[in-house]
């Protein structure tokens, strides 16, 4: 065994001890004014979050300073090692020179580089044994440990390492214990100290004295970081002055500070624009232009007695098709489902200038609520709002509140195509009415630097202060095309909001989205700006960290609506400790208050003290001092300003007793001299809200531990303060509001918005185009739209020939039909970007960025360029090519154009206002379909005008299509072309309109057989009345933009209002108990999962290199156990799990991951794992119960019976405790019907209904209050306890949650490399010690959490902060390290020990239980899914009677009225399939992420999956067909001249549907964006319309296209509905007899037994004979066309599965 005594003279705490660390992150109260590094300083500066305050004179880290302490990477390696190694020679030559000296100074230097000499040294000699990583590889072979020597705490004497091939338990895998302190860590001395051929550190020859030192050692030394090279001479600075030298030290120390003033000076060259002028800190910064900024008025908001109710619904249950048909049958009867619910109740307090004010609560407890209602942006009707608000004494409905609050909400919306610069400037416009233009001189003298550079300072700090400098370029993005991480999205979201100049600036769920480290650099710089400005901060948190409550100043809590506690926030912890409540150590002060006033804060209640209820709590509040001063100063009339100072002796403040102005009151005490220049209450310091003035009375005092005492209250106090003046104090004082109302008259507080309506619009009309402009996407999508439908157009209708032929007239008519329609459909894909748009809208109007007006008016003018070159591009292609008139000087083409134009704006107008106007997509894709078929029933081109029943003609006049067509045909038939007057045709028989109208021209005899006019004045009108239709539009848009604002009503189940916001009492408090551990009754397969030496890299397009995600990451996780993956955003903590778990990978994976130590098969390994999804990726109309047991029985064995199998799910449902909500639908996320944290553990619950042996969690904790994160974490705990282990990526957790996990991967950021894998230990101390063994690691203060302090150290706390070491390279050198790789090899030789080999790929379940469970899931979707499957219902019931109540019994014995019956089953037909078809993508891409995780998992046969949709279709799809057919049949009498006509024409539109239906699944499958299926569909349905055989005939389509024709569904229904609608059997004797009798086809007198019907203007002929030439009608067709339609309908059904299929494949290729 080595000797692992130190080396002589060598002190054995200089590892042991914390040396001059380098802090990462700084806390703002702690600010030192000295850098001298000499004798007087026993340590460099350091700055960790805790200790006294001494000031804000300069910052580190990025948010504050330019510079961080750590940040020494600048300087050339060479000049730095040989700067340093002339400093080092220098002063040991001068302490030779010294002869007094008896010690000489050199042989302090190897005690000085011993460590990172022996680390070097060791590093070396693991590469000439072919190094850790050669050893790791080379699997086949055993450990070669050379003279490594493990520690004597992993050595066990009774035991010895086994060999690789020997048998072991699972339990000796684990026999070294990971569980030790700090020293555990450490390698023995003589691992590092030699070489496998040299001596011990002690021998002659060993390499490691000073003189002569291996040029290992120095090559190591060479590619050191230089903070690592500063840190060696800090060494040797520290055993210096350890042993008395300090005029030594003081060279080294003089040397190093020139060294850093030198990398200061080239780093300050570096730096242009606001980076310069921020390089000192934001305080200094804002200081020197605090005085020349336009002056905020500070406002004291004081509220009483506020009570806030909230609308919500009331649900009893999830609603079906059962439920809609009760509540159709009970109308008027049923009961009302809206209730008022109380949210806050009798809120009295206040808010001060300077100060930040944090509000918590358990959950539902108003504090989402309160923070709005504060701003004066209560969402709901005024009643529900009582009390009063006032903002410096004025009512707040009273001010223009807008211009001084601002509200941050928790959601991030942003327009994704603008950069972050570009947003940022834009509100910046908006909301800042002091530019650079109008700066004062002094404000341009210090702005000097940013103006040079071009630069606007007020954006450019923003971005500084929030850390947006690296990606200022980049687009904000979102969740499709995400360029940001969601940290920086967030601080967008930030900075957006704080570009204007307000006095109050409220954030909801401040640090939502974004990790501990962020937030506290956050709400550092927010502090300071807050405090230097005079502004006020209202925020409200989710699980905040310790350090971050810290920052504010005041707290209030809530419970239930009702205010707990209030006061300062230093207060808090001493008056709950009042109460008998004390917290814990490892419990942070948010998790403490949160949930104090609840059951689960009995545990914190101390013996011999009461329990409280809520209103013991609020009894308590109410009868404290606390609450009877905040009564005091909100009752008061006048308007005080109370502030809070802190600090020691001297405070350069004196206090004198004063007597009262009045006789009733006592004396008081009042400040009566001020000293500024010294004195800590007069220093700048950011523990002071405001600054001492003289006069100011004195409200309370206290010292820094312990709760304020109210002097003002109990004057009896007073003379003990006066008399003996504490050391230190916090000291609560006021003084009269003043000075605020000249400061409000300024144009920014009094101007409802900054900017005046043309610069505004001109800044929405700018960002406008440059959006459109970027969404390539769209503009691309929308050109190949237009081409390809005017292209088929122009080619369908190729060159029609000008004769006077009335076939040839109308196909001009049916090209102005389908030109009106693509137009105004062409916008309904704008529909979704709109509706992404207007959260973004809601945000930025609500805080008055801008006029609704401006808004609308920059829409409109920005889709005007677009409209041009669409209407541009169709006119050029289908005018030319269907030979449109072209005469009298290109007049009629131009009128066309314009007409084109004016259809293409006017159905963007369409979109615009539905996108405003209503609550939903679905619900405005389903207004815009009913408009659109309003629109083409009465455009004239089906219903003439004459024709149209007189209750609807008024919507023949007013429809703008119908316009849009009168005006293209009379431009046309107005030409030249079409001049010749009826009396001339030398065939009257191709143009039998011209009967009777021998004086008029052919064209215009066209328009009046069709019933349009025919003076060229109504191109004018028809013109007038769109743009008309336009304003029309425009307003509506406008006052719905101005007046509306959709938000869904909460929807909560009927527990009583009291008990909204918390669930009974009972369930609290069997949650908030650790209730026994259950057991589940089938044991899982034990897995232990190893990975090794795992890389991941993915390839960057752009710059076609390569980038590394993950690098050489091993570890494993055991039965039992649970594993958390730690790191910050991009660390690569979820691509780990991923890769772990074998799914969503998609770059180059490297290494192996061992199961059992064998192989790992993904097919087999699916089988025994599960993975916790979002919960949109389950099926979400089925009740948390039943997707418990789907996941059951498809994946148990086949071996298990129904009862074992309802057992289990009985069992899971209880042991993660949703039992109270097993019968509510997943789908009631986000409610109280189902809250978060229970949608959490629906998905744990739904992953063990698998019975895995591993489950894989993302962030489950993520957004989750205290807690809720504390019993889920409880409930992972006890599934570990049932032979499971859980492998989660945890970010930045609590320090409780932190503790329950059994081993911790700590991924580094930048390449994802590990800087830790081993213990937690109880509340992280293992962590924590392995941490403080690494010399240079900063102390970890108490309240300090583990994991949030772990991060910062490792440079992960913020994304520009780096590390002061290599953290990574500390862990390869670690004897951990080689611990862990010890254990892993030992898996990798335990196959057949640890467990089973996984290779069973089959199902679980039998296919006959695979089929009935897959077919009974789709059946609940379709029957609780109201507005698809009831939606379809009652919408084609809708057409129905609409289509119905036009062509109510029409007569068809003319040709018009004919042709008009006929076009009825056309427009019945398209209308049916669009809306089913429109309907149904929207439902898959729903369905799609629960495919891909049920796929992903091998959880259910594909083709069982296909099958159960077709099923569910044709049961609903065979209703609402039925329905829309008996209506429309019976309101128009077709097909109902028996059953089995009847029953035919309903299987015909039931197979068309069918078909069109599964349509458009096949193209929502295959398509990976959700707007390319929708311009497929889009295409698809135009081209079949148009070839149908109405719009023009089948002789008359051009052969090239005639393939169209026969593989076009529709018109095989249409063959067979008309038929069914018109035959009559003219062949029979009582009529033509065979063709016997010809004279009857033109007269009836010859027939008179004939019943067929005729056309009376076409000579008597038959109506059926004349449709059936024109059409191309075949009645013995009928049976063939359902075959065909059946046939559709199977092809796409197939074609769909391949198209699964095919994706899957994809999918599978790209993870390999």
């Amino acid at each position: 065994m080595a000797d692992s005594s130190p080396a002589p003279g060598r002190s054995t705490s200089s590892r042991e001890q914390q040396l001059y660390p380098a802090s990462t992150r700084t806390h703002p109260d702690e600010f030192h004014r000295s850098r001298s590094y000499g004798p007087q300083s026993h340590g460099y500066p350091r700055a960790n979050r805790g200790g006294s305050t001494e000031g804000l004179i300069s910052m580190s880290g990025p948010l504050l300073s330019r510079r961080s302490v750590a940040d020494y990477s600048r300087t050339s390696l060479k000049i730095r090692a040989s700067s340093l190694s002339e400093a080092m020679e220098e002063a040991i030559a001068a302490e030779i020179a010294r002869t007094e000296s008896t010690l000489d100074p050199t042989e302090l230097l190897p005690e000085a580089l011993g460590e990172w000499q022996e680390r070097s040294m060791g590093v070396q000699m693991m590469k000439r044994n072919h190094s850790l990583m050669a050893s790791r590889r080379r699997s086949s072979s055993r450990i070669s440990m050379g003279s490594i020597s493990m520690s004597s705490r992993y050595r066990d004497e009774s035991k010895v390492l086994p060999d690789s091939s020997a048998a072991f338990s699972g339990e000796e895998l684990y026999l070294a214990p990971l569980d030790g302190p700090r020293h555990m860590y450490r390698l023995e001395e003589r691992a590092f100290a030699a070489g496998p051929d040299e001596k011990g550190p002690n021998g002659e020859d060993s390499k490691g004295s000073l003189m002569d030192l291996p040029e290992d050692y120095y090559s190591a030394l060479s590619v050191a970081p230089q903070a690592t090279l500063i840190h060696l001479v800090r060494l040797y600075h520290k055993v210096l002055l350890d042993h008395g030298l300090s005029e030594d030290a003081q060279k080294i120390a003089d040397v190093l500070a020139d060294l850093e003033a030198a990398e200061e000076e080239e780093t300050d060259l570096e730096l242009t624009g606001l980076d310069l002028l921020l390089k000192n800190g934001l305080l200094k910064y804002l200081m020197s232009i605090n005085p020349y900024l336009i002056p905020i008025p500070s406002q004291v908001i004081k509220f009483k007695n506020l009570s806030c109710t909230r609308t919500v619904t009331l649900d009893p249950g999830y609603e079906s098709i059962h439920t809609q048909i009760v509540s159709c049958l009970k109308g008027p009867f049923k009961e009302s489902t809206v209730q008022q619910v109380q949210v806050m109740k009798n809120v009295t307090g206040y808010v001060m200038p300077g100060t930040l004010t944090l509000i918590l609560g358990p959950p539902g407890c108003g504090k989402s609520i309160m923070p709005k209602v504060l701003a004066g942006r209560h969402e709901g009707p005024p009643k529900n709002l009582e009390g009063i608000l006032t903002y410096n004494g004025r009512n707040v409905s009273e001010i223009n509140h807008h211009r001084l609050v601002t509200v941050v909400e928790p959601q991030d919306f942003h327009l994704p195509t603008l950069t972050v610069k570009e947003t940022l400037q834009f509100a910046n416009e908006c909301t800042q009415y002091l530019k650079p233009k109008d700066y004062q001189e002094q404000l341009r003298v210090i702005m000097g630097e940013s103006l040079k550079a071009g630069q606007d300072p007020k954006l450019e700090a923003g971005l500084s202060m929030l850390g947006l400098k690296r990606v200022v370029d980049k687009p904000v993005g979102n969740a499709m095309t995400p360029t940001l991480t969601a940290n920086e999205v967030h601080r967008v979201s930030v900075a957006e909001m704080m570009a204007g100049t307000y006095a109050v600036y409220v954030y909801d769920h401040f640090n939502s989205g974004i990790d501990d480290p962020l937030a506290f650099d956050l709400l550092t710089a927010i502090r300071i700006y807050t405090r230097v400005r005079g502004t006020s901060v209202i925020a409200t948190m989710v699980q905040p960290s310790s350090e971050c409550v810290e920052l504010f100043d005041r707290i209030i809590l809530l419970n239930l609506g009702v205010v707990v506690y209030q006061g300062p926030r230093q207060d808090a912890l001493p008056y709950f400790e009042s109460l008998g409540f004390y917290k814990p150590k490892h419990v942070s002060i948010a998790e403490f208050l949160e949930e104090v006033t609840t059951s689960d804060g009995l545990k914190y209640l101390q013996s011999g003290f009461p329990r409280l209820d809520l209103n013991d709590f609020e009894a308590a509040y109410k009868n404290s001092d606390a609450y009877k001063d905040v009564c005091r100063v909100v009752d008061s009339p006048e308007l005080l300003h109370q502030y809070w100072v802190q600090g020691s002796q001297p405070w350069g403040v004196n206090f004198a007793r004063s007597e009262a102005g009045k006789e009733d009151e006592s004396p008081i005490v009042v400040v009566e001299s001020v000293n500024e220049k010294e004195g800590s209450l007069t220093d700048i310091s950011m523990n002071h809200t405001a600054s001492v003035k003289k006069d100011d009375l004195l409200v309370a005092t206290g010292g820094l531990k312990g709760q304020l005492e109210y002097v003002k209250l109990n004057p009896s106090k007073l003379s003990s303060f006066l008399e003996e003046p504490p050391e230190t104090a916090r000291l609560q004082l006021e003084r009269p509001h003043n000075n605020w109302e000249k400061k409000m008259n300024q144009p920014q507080f009094q101007r409802k918005y900054v900017q005046d309506w043309w610069p505004e619009f001109c800044l929405l009309l700018k960002r406008e185009l440059t959006m459109k402009w970027r969404n390539k996407l769209s503009l691309i999508i929308r050109f190949i739209q237009v081409l390809i439908l005017g292209l088929f157009t122009g080619f369908l209708f190729f060159r029609i020939e000008r004769d006077p032929d009335s076939l040839d007239m109308s196909q001009f008519r049916g090209v102005t039909f389908i030109t009106v329609l693509d137009m105004t459909l062409f916008s309904m894909g704008q529909l979704p970007l709109l509706f992404q748009e207007r959260p973004v809208y809601y945000k930025q109007q609500g805080a008055h960025f801008f006029r609704p007006s401006t808004y609308l008016f920059a829409k409109i003018c920005g889709s005007i360029p677009f409209s041009l070159a669409e209407a541009t591009t169709w006119t050029a292609v289908v005018y030319f090519l269907t030979n449109l008139s072209i005469s009298e000087g290109g007049w009629n083409f131009w009128v066309f154009y314009v007409v084109i134009v004016l259809t293409v704006m006017h159905g963007a107008a369409v979109v615009r206002c539905l996108s405003a106007l209503l609550p939903d997509l679905a619900a405005a894709s389903g207004v815009l379909g009913l408009l659109v078929a309003i629109f083409i029933l009465f455009s004239g081109f089906l219903v003439p005008r004459n024709i149209t029943p007189k209750y609807w003609v008024w919507a023949f006049y007013i429809d703008p299509l119908q316009q849009a067509i009168s005006a293209l045909l009379i431009n046309e038939f107005n030409s030249k072309s079409y001049k010749l007057l009826c009396r001339d045709v030398p065939d009257l028989t191709k143009i039998g309109q011209c009967n009777g109208l021998p004086d008029e021209t052919v064209g215009h005899a066209f328009l009046i057989r069709l019933q349009f006019y025919t003076e060229t004045k109504w191109i004018g009108v028809s013109i007038a009345v769109m743009v008309g239709w336009l304003i029309v539009w425009s307003l509506i848009n406008y006052v719905a933009l101005a007046k509306i604002r959709h938000t869904a009503l909460p929807v909560i189940t009927p527990i009583g209002v009291e008990k909204y916001q918390r669930f009974s009492d009972d369930h609290d408090l069997e949650l908030a108990t650790d209730y026994p551990i259950l057991k589940l009754s089938l044991a899982p397969v034990p897995v232990t999962l190893s990975w090794h030496e795992l890389s991941y890299n993915i390839l960057i397009p752009d710059i076609r290199k390569e980038v590394s995600i993950l690098h050489y990451v091993s570890g494993w996780a055991a039965p039992g156990e649970m594993v958390a993956l730690l790191g910050g955003a991009g660390s690569g903590k979820t691509t780990l799990l991923n890769c772990l778990a074998g799914r969503k990978v998609k770059g180059r994976m490297g290494g192996q991951i061992l199961v059992n130590g064998y192989p790992r098969v993904q097919a087999a390994f699916t089988r025994v794992v599960g993975s916790c999804d979002q919960l949109e990726a389950y099926s979400i109309y089925m009740t948390v119960k039943e997707v418990v047991a789907f996941n059951a029985a498809l994946n148990l064995e086949k071996t298990t019976t129904p009862e074992q199998r309802r057992k289990f799910v009985d069992e899971i449902i209880r042991l993660v405790g949703l039992t109270r909500v097993e019968s509510n639908l997943v789908k009631s996320l986000g409610t109280v019907y189902l809250t978060l944290a229970e949608a959490r553990r629906v998905t744990i619950a739904s992953e063990l209904g698998r019975n895995p042996s591993i489950l894989f969690m993302d962030e489950p904790f993520k957004e989750l209050d205290s807690s809720s994160s504390l019993h889920l974490v409880q409930t992972m705990k006890h599934i570990t306890h049932t032979g499971r282990s859980i492998i989660a990526a945890v970010q930045n957790p609590s320090q409780r949650i932190f503790g329950h996990f059994s081993s911790v991967q700590i991924l580094k950021r930048g390449g994802g490399e590990v800087v830790y894998f081993g213990p937690v230990g109880k509340d992280g101390e293992y962590v924590k010690a392995y941490f403080d063994t690494i010399p240079g690691t900063p102390f970890c203060a108490q309240r300090t959490s583990i994991a949030s302090f772990v991060l910062d150290v490792i440079g992960d706390g913020n994304t520009e902060r780096t590390a002061s070491r290599d953290y990574a390279f500390e862990y390869r050198t670690n004897d951990l390290a080689l611990h862990n790789h010890i254990q892993l090899q030992r898996v990798k030789r335990s196959k057949g020990v640890l467990g089973p080999e996984i290779s069973d790929t089959s199902r679980g379940a039998s296919l006959r239980t695979n089929g009935k469970y897959v077919f009974q899931k789709m059946q609940k979707y379709y029957w609780r899914n109201i507005p698809y499957s009831w939606g379809r219902i009652i919408s084609s019931g809708m057409i129905a009677l609409l289509l119905g109540s036009v062509y109510f019994n029409i007569d068809y014995n003319t040709t018009l009225l004919m042709n008009v019956r006929a076009g009825s089953l056309y427009i019945a037909t398209l209308l049916l399939a669009m809306t089913n078809v429109n309907a149904v993508i929207p439902q898959f891409l729903v369905q799609r992420q629960n495919y891909n995780r049920e796929k992903a998992s091998a959880q259910f046969n594909l083709a069982f999956y296909g099958m159960s949709w077709t099923f569910a279709e044709f049961q609903y799809l065979g209703v609402a067909t039925l329905v829309n057919s008996a209506i429309f049949c019976l309101m128009t009498q077709m097909a109902v001249d028996s059953a089995a006509d009847f029953f035919q024409y309903w299987f015909v539109v039931f197979e068309l549907t069918l078909s069109l239906t599964f349509m458009g699944l096949l193209i929502a499958s295959v398509c990976v964006v959700p707007q390319i299926a929708g311009v497929i569909v889009t295409i698809m349905i135009g081209a079949w319309t148009g070839t149908s055989g109405v719009v023009i005939p089948k002789k008359r389509i051009p052969p090239q296209a005639v393939w169209i024709f026969w593989t076009n569904p529709i018109q095989y229904a249409l063959n067979s509905l008309t038929s069914l609608s018109f035959y009559c059997d003219v062949d029979s004797a009582k009529c033509l007899n065979g063709g016997l009798n010809t004279t009857c086809a033109t007269d009836p007198l010859a027939c008179p037994q004939c019943d067929c019907p005729r056309l009376s203007d076409a000579n008597n002929a038959f109506v059926w004979t004349t449709l059936k030439a024109n059409r191309t009608l075949k009645n013995d067709r009928i049976g063939l066309d359902m075959v065909a339609l059946l046939g559709f309908i199977v092809l796409f059904r197939f074609l769909t599965i391949m198209g699964w299929r095919w994706r899957d494949a994809r999918a599978n290729r790209k993870n390999l």
